[in-house]
């Protein structure tokens, strides 16, 4: 199977950052490059990484904090696979994720330009989400999904394994969008390529609201960004009266409708 170059942006991580890295090292296929970007940990996370002797790691430390979009980016710029995988640092990879998701990509047609597979995050209390949801029908995960991603984001970004060209497509993670860039990046790959979906989790997370993109303003901003963005695509697909009702129910969630309600009007002129 073909080599795969795989990103992974942390931060103040080192507590889970072995577990990361440790699901990739045993992964069954190990025809592959790490890249962790070291988005200027306080901690010792440096330390972690080099006390690995492993020739297929490779860590970059950034002289300043930029967040996870600027990391993302920064990894792909050094990324040599013919594909691209993304992983988290609070992720766990099942054994299989890799050599599945690079069997079906290389049973898949040209037109095929990404793979993604289900999610479980954990919660906490014992509570756990799946997504993509399953409530949305199989036949709307695979093929030209993009109608479905404008309704709703199907694709976590560590579940995303893509051809170099459709990343290159993309131009990359926004790094205006301090929320959601990697529902842009996702959004950006489903309008130019199809998707496979294999109905199987083969990640394991951990819901967390530590970093900007936890900031229910934040994400509230990135949402109004995008209706903009993709205006006349929400229109045609019929789903821009949904994502606008998510934007009034989660800003009137946190006491700031009249305020978001000025921000969409001000981005959809």
């Amino acid at each position: 199977m073909k080599k795969v170059s795989i990103i992974l942006p942390t931060y103040n991580r080192e507590k889970k950052l072995k577990r990361a890295i440790s699901s990739i090292l045993y992964q069954s296929c190990q025809n592959f490059e790490l890249i962790i970007v070291d988005d200027a940990s306080t901690d010792r996370t440096k330390e972690l990484v080099e006390s690995y002797q492993d020739a297929r790691i490779r860590y970059v430390c950034l002289p300043s904090n930029q967040g996870a979009a600027a990391a993302r980016n920064y990894g792909l710029r050094q990324a040599q696979s013919e594909y691209i995988a993304f992983e988290d640092s609070d992720d766990v990879w099942r054994p299989m994720k890799l050599e599945k998701q690079l069997k079906c990509m290389e049973e898949a047609n040209e037109s095929v330009g990404f793979v993604y597979h289900k999610i479980a995050y954990d919660m906490g209390a014992n509570h756990y989400a799946i997504l993509p949801s399953e409530a949305v029908a199989l036949e709307k995960k695979s093929g030209d999904i993009y109608a479905q991603m404008l309704y709703d984001n199907l694709i976590p970004c560590p579940s995303i394994l893509a051809t170099r060209e459709c990343v290159e497509q993309t131009g990359g993670f926004d790094t205006q969008l301090k929320a959601l860039e990697d529902y842009d990046f996702a959004l950006k790959m489903a309008k130019r390529y199809q998707g496979v979906f294999i109905d199987e989790i083969l990640l394991d997370a951990e819901y967390s609201t530590s970093g900007v993109s936890g900031s229910a303003v934040n994400y509230l901003v990135a949402s109004c960004m995008l209706v903009q963005r993709y205006k006349d695509d929400y229109l045609k697909t019929g789903t821009f009266n949904h994502r606008v009702e998510i934007i009034l129910r989660d800003s009137q969630a946190i006491g700031m409708q009249e305020q978001f309600v000025a921000l969409l009007e001000k981005v959809i002129q």
